[in-house]
């Protein structure tokens, strides 16, 4: 009798450490699959309009990361000043009152002026399609990334769409039309026409169309042909320059440093992917309007008016010459300017 209770006790004894050795396994697998399905969810601030080609592009960006991870990360893209408007998106991902954002790279040249050289330098020659490999490079990657980074942000990918064109009331074949104008430009543009004698005013944005209407300018240089068409300065300025005067308006998908940083490699790595293909998905987009509002301008009257080759010549010529003298007194502005240039000569272009 006492033998079979030696044996009982031993019994229960055996199952429970058996019990116990079970329990921690279990305990270890739980905590594993709970770490390994752990999310990350994102507010994104976007600032352009519901139908722009670059909120179509987000938006599917969002529900591939989603799908592509699992779920592992989902962002909430919020619409045009929802929480803060374009201006301060940069700011404000930097500090981290929100994760994300879009924004364009004009619009924080007071905290990073790198930024403002990196957007449609004036004279650039460079197309989207060559501005988006140029900025993919490896080494130019880095560049932006660390610059960026200096401000707490995660450079994301870029957000590439046609540069600068100019509008006006009468046909411009050569930059003396231009002196007889009242021109309306801003920024590095502005600069390098003042450096060709060229006078010109700064008048909003969004009082462009009025002043054009009214004769207070004769012509404004502001964005590209779809720009041109959403702002329908068309129906008041008729005639349009081609090519365009700058290189390609750089604007840029960017992340919390912070918050990228809680990323694992492997969710990394898939957000990156999402990202390019976004990039690559918003040229596809604006190439497609660009070609079909130019259509409808030109059924509406508008007019492109090419300028002769010797008129772009020189044009390039005194842009480029303004890069060295206006643009390189930041030093990273400078490295981009030598990383611009290096790559220009790699395309041919004799600068």
């Amino acid at each position: 009798m006492l033998l079979n209770k030696k044996f009982f006790s031993l019994s229960l004894i055996m199952a429970c450490i058996f019990s116990m050795m079970m329990m921690t396994g279990f305990e270890k697998s739980f905590v594993k699959s709970a770490h390994a399905a752990k999310t990350y969810k994102l507010t994104m601030q976007n600032m352009f309009s519901l139908n722009h080609p670059i909120s179509v592009a987000i938006n599917q960006m969002a529900a591939d990361v989603k799908k592509q991870s699992n779920g592992q990360i989902s962002i909430r893209v919020l619409p045009s000043g929802a929480l803060v408007k374009g201006p301060s998106i940069f700011e404000s991902v930097s500090m981290g009152s929100i994760d994300m954002g879009t924004t364009c790279s004009c619009y924080h040249s007071g905290i990073l002026p790198v930024a403002a050289t990196a957007f449609a330098l004036p004279g650039d020659p460079r197309g989207v399609k060559e501005i988006i490999e140029f900025i993919n490079q490896e080494e130019v990657m880095a560049f932006f990334r660390n610059a960026y980074a200096t401000q707490n942000v995660f450079f994301g990918a870029p957000l590439v769409m046609d540069g600068y064109t100019i509008v006006s009331k009468k046909p411009i074949n050569s930059w003396e039309d231009l002196k007889k104008m009242k021109v309306r430009a801003s920024g590095s543009i502005a600069k390098a026409l003042r450096k060709m004698d060229i006078p010109t005013v700064f008048i909003p944005f969004s009082e462009i169309y009025v002043a054009l209407s009214r004769g207070t300018i004769d012509a404004e240089i502001s964005g590209n042909h779809a720009e041109s068409f959403l702002a329908k300065t068309y129906e008041v300025a008729k005639y349009q320059t081609v090519p365009y005067i700058s290189g390609a308006q750089n604007c840029e998908v960017i992340v919390n440093q912070d918050r990228w940083n809680e990323l694992p490699e492997n969710l990394q790595a898939i957000f990156e992917k999402a990202l390019q293909e976004c990039s690559l998905k918003v040229a596809e987009l604006f190439d497609a309007e660009n070609k079909e509002v130019m259509d409808k301008m030109t059924a509406k009257g508008a007019q492109f008016v090419k300028l002769p080759d010797e008129v772009m010549s020189r044009w390039i010529k005194t842009a480029v010459q303004m890069w060295d003298e206006e643009l390189t007194q930041d030093k990273l502005s400078a490295e981009y300017i030598g990383l611009a240039k290096k790559h220009l000569k790699s395309l041919g272009y004799d600068l």
